[in-house]
């Protein structure tokens, strides 16, 4: 059943692995694995791996929807997510600068008995 499998553009099936059995029904759960893989606006590549529950009594049809589901929730997730262009170097340098130069103060800060400074 696992080579018979839909999988949207950019998911990679991994296999299906038994997992447990349904305290219910006694029948065996299977775990199926996919791999998302999406490259964002800016070139970025982001992957997340799904697993996917089913018993035996979970069609191919619903296995499918879920996975369909999970693919379009994921691309939403990289389209809004990361629509913002990541920093360049020069502009990590500043940020890094940024931040030492407040830590510096805040330790100054901190030795001020009024919280405030002086020298």
């Amino acid at each position: 059943m696992a080579q018979e499998l839909w999988t949207p553009m950019g998911a990679v099936h991994f296999g299906a692995a038994p997992v447990g059995r349904n305290a219910e029904t006694g029948g065996q759960i299977v775990a199926h694995t996919f791999m998302f893989k999406a490259t964002d606006k800016h070139g970025r590549v982001h992957k997340e791996q799904v697993k996917i529950l089913a018993d035996d009594t979970t069609s191919k049809a619903h296995i499918e929807e879920m996975l369909g589901n999970a693919a379009e929730t994921f691309l939403d997730r990289v389209r809004t997510r990361y629509d913002k262009r990541p920093p360049t170097n020069g502009e990590r340098k500043q940020i890094g600068h940024a931040l030492n130069e407040f830590r510096r103060y805040a330790g100054k800060r901190a030795e001020s008995t009024t919280g405030k400074i002086y020298f």
